[in-house]
C-alpha cells in the first residue's frame, strides 16, 4: 500500500512581548523562534498559540442576525397595518423658475401685438401712417406679428404650452379682426384729367431764359441759405458780399480743416458754415466777405481745382484734393540731417491745416537755415500777417533765425506785439526780441514799457535797440525802484553817450554802494568809447 502523506498545517500564534500575529509551519511545534518584529526569542507551545473556536449555523442565537435571513420571516403581518404609498417624484423642470430670456421673450411677443393694435387702431385715420395702407397690407402685417407672438408666447411659457398658445391665438384673432373695422381711406389711382395746353409765349424769351438758367442753379446747389445772407447784405449796404464754395470730393474728416482754410484766407466772418448737400457735397456758405468772386475763387482754388464759376448767383463750385491733407513721412520731418527735411518742411508751410503749420514752424526754428532761406523766411513773414494765426512767437523765433533782412519781418512782429499789448495779453518775447534785432524806433515805446514793468527779463532786449533808448533810460535814473535804477545804469554803460555823463556823475555820492560801482564801470566805458 502507498505511503501515507502527512499534510502540514500553520499554526497561528502570537508574539508574548509584542503581541504581533504570525502564521507558522506545524513542524516548529516544541521550538525556539525569533519574532520577526521586536527580535523577541520565545519558545512555540501552547501558551502563544492562538485558539479560535468553531461554530456552525444554529448553534447561535442573536436578534441582528435575521436580517442575513434567505427566507420570510414566520411572523404573520398585523390586519390593520398599511403600507406607506409615495407619490409620484415631480420633474426637477416644473420646480425651476422660468429664464430671463424666456420672460423677455413673453413681454416682447405680447408688447409687440399690443403695440400693432394701437397703432391699426389710432392711426388708420386722415394723416396716419395706417390711413392710406390697403386692406390686404394691413392682414399682412397683422398676420406676421400674430404669428411672431404666439411663438413667442409658447417658447416663454415651458411649462404651460397649451394654454399660453390658446392665450395668444385670442390676442391673434383680435389684431387680425381689426383691419376689417378700422379701414382708413386707402389711395387708389385716379384717372388723369390734365389737359396739357401749349404754353404761352413770353414777351421777352431771353429775360425768360435767364431767369430760368439762374433758378436751375439755385435749385442744383441748393442756395436757400445763400440767397438769405446775399439779400441781408443788400439790405446792409456794408459793401461786403457773401458767396458759396460748393465742394465736391471732400471726405469729411476734412471739413472743418477747409472752413477754417477759406475763413482764414477771405477774412470772412467766422460765423461761416458748410452745409451738407447731396452725395457728400457741401455748400461752403462765406460771409461779410470784402473780396470780389474772382479773389475768392483763386484762393478756393488752392483746395483742388476750380471747376465752375457762377457770379449771377455767387456760386464756385471746387473739386478737392484730399491728398494735400495727408501727413508727410514723420522721420523724414523730424530729422535736420535728411535730405528731405527742408523740403517737406517747406511744403508743411503751405499746409491748409494750421496745426501742421505750426509744427513745421516749430521744427524749423530749431534748424539750422542751410537751403530755402529765402522761400522759408518768405513764408514766414506771410504767416505772421495772416489773421488767425495764434503761434506768432514760434513765428518770430523762426525769423530769428531764418530772416536775411531783419527789417521786414521786425514791422510785422511790431503789429502782432501791439496786438497783444491792446488785449492785455502775456507778451511775446521773441516778438520783442525780433523787433529790437530790426531796430525798429517805433517799438521803442512799448519795449520801455515792459522793460519798466520788469527790467530783469526785458533788459537784454531794450538793450538791443542801441543809444536811441538813452532818453528813456536818463528818465528812469531818479526812479525809487533800485532794481529799475541799477539796470539803467548798466544800459547806459552799454549804449550811452557822453550826453548821459552829467546825470551819472550825480549818482557818485549815492548811499547805495551797489550803485557807486555800477556809476564808475559806466563812466569808465563811456569815457572809454
Amino acid at each position: 500500500m502507498p505511503e501515507e502523506q502527512k499534510t502540514t498545517e500553520n499554526l497561528s500564534i502570537r508574539c508574548p512581548s509584542c503581541r504581533q500575529r504570525f502564521s507558522v509551519s506545524m513542524e516548529l511545534m516544541e521550538r525556539m523562534v525569533e519574532c520577526g518584529a521586536c527580535d523577541a526569542r520565545f519558545r512555540i507551545n501552547d501558551d502563544v498559540i492562538i485558539r479560535t473556536k468553531k461554530f456552525y449555523p444554529g448553534e447561535r442565537k442573536a436578534v441582528e442576525l435575521n436580517r442575513f435571513q434567505r427566507v420570510p420571516l414566520s411572523a404573520a403581518m398585523p390586519d390593520n397595518l398599511h403600507t406607506v404609498r409615495y407619490a409620484e417624484f415631480n420633474n426637477p423642470e416644473r420646480l425651476e423658475p422660468l429664464s430671463p430670456q424666456r420672460v423677455i421673450a413673453g413681454i416682447i411677443g405680447v408688447g409687440t401685438m399690443v403695440l400693432i393694435a394701437l397703432m391699426l387702431i389710432f392711426s388708420s385715420g386722415p394723416g396716419g401712417s395706417f390711413g392710406v395702407m390697403p386692406l390686404l397690407n394691413k392682414l399682412v402685417i397683422a398676420g406676421f406679428v400674430s404669428a411672431l407672438g404666439v411663438g413667442l408666447l409658447v417658447y416663454a411659457n415651458r411649462n404651460a404650452r397649451m394654454k399660453a398658445g390658446f392665450f395668444g391665438l385670442l390676442l391673434s384673432a383680435g389684431l387680425v379682426s381689426l383691419p376689417f373695422f378700422f379701414k382708413g381711406t386707402p389711395i387708389t389711382a385716379q384717372p388723369n384729367s390734365f389737359t396739357y395746353t401749349d404754353p404761352i409765349k413770353p414777351l421777352f424769351p431771353e429775360e425768360e431764359e435767364e431767369m430760368d438758367s439762374i433758378t436751375a442753379l439755385r435749385e442744383r446747389f441748393t442756395t436757400k441759405p445763400l440767397e438769405a445772407e446775399q439779400t441781408r447784405h443788400e439790405e446792409a449796404a456794408v459793401g461786403k458780399k457773401a458767396y458759396g464754395i460748393y465742394l465736391t470730393n471732400l471726405m469729411q474728416r476734412n471739413i472743418y480743416t477747409v472752413r477754417d482754410f477759406l475763413i482764414r484766407e477771405t477774412r470772412a466772418d467766422p460765423s461761416s458754415h458748410p452745409y451738407p448737400r447731396d452725395g457728400g457735397d457741401y455748400l461752403m456758405i462765406l460771409t461779410e466777405v470784402s473780396m470780389d468772386i474772382t479773389q475768392v475763387a483763386e484762393i478756393a482754388g488752392r483746395l483742388g481745382s476750380t471747376e465752375e464759376i457762377h457770379p449771377e448767383v455767387g456760386v464756385i463750385v471746387v473739386t478737392v484734393d484730399n491728398k494735400q491733407f495727408e501727413d508727410g513721412a514723420a522721420d523724414k520731418l523730424n530729422d535736420p540731417q535728411n535730405r528731405a527735411f527742408y523740403e517737406l518742411n517747406r511744403r508743411e508751410l503751405a499746409s491748409l491745416d494750421m496745426d501742421r503749420v505750426e509744427r513745421a514752424v516749430g521744427r524749423l526754428a530749431a534748424a539750422e537755415p542751410k537751403i530755402y532761406r529765402a522761400d522759408i523766411s518768405g513764408m514766414l513773414l506771410d504767416l505772421m500777417d495772416k489773421p488767425g494765426v495764434r503761434f506768432q512767437d514760434a513765428l518770430a523765433r523762426a525769423l530769428l533765425v531764418w530772416a536775411e533782412d531783419p527789417g521786414p519781418a521786425g514791422e510785422a512782429a511790431l503789429k502782432a506785439l501791439q496786438e497783444q499789448l491792446d488785449a492785455a495779453e502775456p507778451v511775446s518775447e521773441n516778438l520783442v526780441a525780433l523787433t529790437a534785432k530790426a531796430k525798429i524806433p517805433e517799438a521803442i515805446p512799448s519795449v520801455q514799457i515792459l522793460w519798466s514793468g520788469n527790467p530783469q527779463i526785458w533788459e537784454k532786449h531794450y538793450a538791443e535797440f542801441g543809444p536811441a533808448i538813452e532818453p528813456g533810460v536818463l528818465e528812469s535814473l531818479d526812479t525809487e525802484k533800485p532794481a529799475l535804477r541799477h539796470s539803467a545804469i548798466r544800459l547806459l554803460a552799454q549804449v550811452g553817450t557822453e550826453r548821459g555823463l552829467p546825470a551819472l556823475r550825480k549818482l557818485i555820492e549815492s548811499e547805495d554802494p551797489e550803485v557807486r560801482v555800477l556809476v564808475e564801470r559806466a563812466i569808465s566805458k563811456i569815457t572809454e568809447r
